[in-house]
């Protein structure tokens, strides 16, 4: 088969790959433009009160995205030629974010009196509110789904480069560092604007109110990916929630930073992995359970060894991406950088094999209970070592449970693999 017939087979796929890409290319450029002044300006204690409270409106956002961003991402990719179906699952996805947000943000202020030690925290919670709501009209789903990413590409460039201009304009001296959270809201809401025109006016998805069966559809639909999703990500962002509970202001935004870098590196292969998602979920319903472990594993193989090299650049280079994105102050990033390395490998094969593999096999149990134990694994060592190790105990709770996590993936596909030859 020539290049250019490969390129018609997959035309949708390598439209992703590329749209990703760009997305993902502007997620690590424009990091490196605004970060390192960031850093600079505020300090490390200022950013360390940022990302501490930034990491508890994460937690609001994760519970808002409920599963919809792959039970939804699943249903569009498997309906693509049901334009009244597709049209019904947006409205209804979208009303059940709505309700579970304002929810989720009702009882988080009744309790963060409770968590919070000063006013300038409650403060930042009530500014960076705008994340949230913003995001819920972001169908990242959708546009996965219909695998018409570039429209997503669109909705982030603008919203990102917004937000990186403010950033110049907004944050000029050290106490400025309150506004920061004010920006990723002004630009998560321009972006929820931008996505809204792009599904009614591009898309033309018409407007229709959700029956409530649609949307106990979705909750349903949603669930089984809601526990495994939220357990990843909420022990990956519990460190920085963990941190602040212990340790100073400092501690926190010198490990908040090393973990900003990791997550930017990280964007360099996340879109090979976001684009297989629904091309994945197509394939697997018309292969056996036995044929489409053998393609995920052949995939697999190539991309552990981009991320091997990655993550070996990211130890070898740490010290200079350091000096780069923050200078001397952030010094003690350096160590840190090189033990979470070991995440950008183990990390990436982990969302293949969980995300990409048993939620497409429709193991989401498996999934889940593997999420669960090492998420438990992770802050209980987190917890029970944090006040003798500091920052240093996040970042090994982080890479000792996503090797757990990785050999639990690896067994279950093993397990599900052997069961169904035996049974075959």
């Amino acid at each position: 088969m020539s290049l250019k017939e490969k390129y018609v087979q997959h035309k949708s796929l390598f439209e992703s790959f590329i749209s990703l890409y760009i997305l993902n290319g502007l997620n690590l450029i424009l990091p490196l433009v605004s970060l390192p002044y960031l850093l600079r300006v505020v300090g490390p204690a200022n950013y360390g009160i940022y990302a501490f409270v930034y990491v508890i409106v994460q937690y609001v956002l994760l519970i808002s995205n409920y599963g919809f961003d792959f039970s939804a991402t699943k249903q569009i990719a498997q309906s693509k030629v049901s334009f009244e179906k597709i049209s019904e699952i947006y409205h209804a996805v979208t009303l059940s974010r709505l309700v579970i947000a304002f929810i989720s943000i009702g009882v988080l202020l009744v309790i963060a009196p409770l968590v919070f030690t000063n006013s300038i925290h409650y403060k930042l919670l009530w500014l960076g509110l705008g994340i949230v709501i913003g995001d819920i009209f972001v169908p990242t789903w959708l546009f996965q789904g219909l695998e018409k990413m570039r429209y997503l590409t669109i909705v982030n460039v603008v919203s990102k480069l917004l937000f990186t201009l403010m950033i110049f304009f907004v944050i000029k001296e050290a106490s400025d560092f309150q506004y920061i959270i004010l920006l990723n809201g002004f630009g998560s809401v321009m972006a929820g604007i931008i996505s809204t025109i792009i599904v009614y006016k591009v898309l033309k998805i018409q407007f229709t109110f959700p029956s409530i069966r649609e949307v106990k559809i979705q909750f349903k639909e949603g669930l089984a990916v809601f526990g495994s999703t939220l357990g990843m990500n909420l022990y990956r962002n519990s460190n920085i929630f963990i941190l602040g509970l212990f340790v100073s202001d400092t501690s926190v935004g010198i490990y908040a930073a090393a973990e900003k870098i990791i997550k930017a590196i990280q964007s360099i292969v996340s879109p090979i992995a976001q684009a297989l998602f629904p091309h994945m979920s197509s394939k697997f319903r018309t292969l056996t359970i036995q044929e489409g472990i053998k393609l995920l594993i052949q995939i697999v193989k190539k991309i552990a060894v981009l991320l091997l090299l990655l993550s070996i650049t990211t130890f070898l280079f740490s010290s200079h991406i350091v000096q780069l994105m923050g200078g001397d102050a952030y010094i003690k990033a350096i160590p840190l950088i090189k033990i979470l390395s070991l995440v950008v490998f183990f990390g990436g094969l982990n969302y293949l094999l969980g995300i990409v593999g048993l939620i497409n096999l429709n193991r989401q149990k498996d999934f889940f209970w593997s999420v669960m134990i090492s998420g438990t694994f992770s802050i209980l060592l987190l917890l029970i070592t944090v006040v003798k190790w500091e920052n240093l105990a996040a970042v090994w709770s982080m890479v000792l449970s996503e090797v757990l996590l990785f050999g639990s993936c690896c067994f279950s596909i093993y397990k599900l693999y052997h069961r169904n030859n035996l049974n075959g």
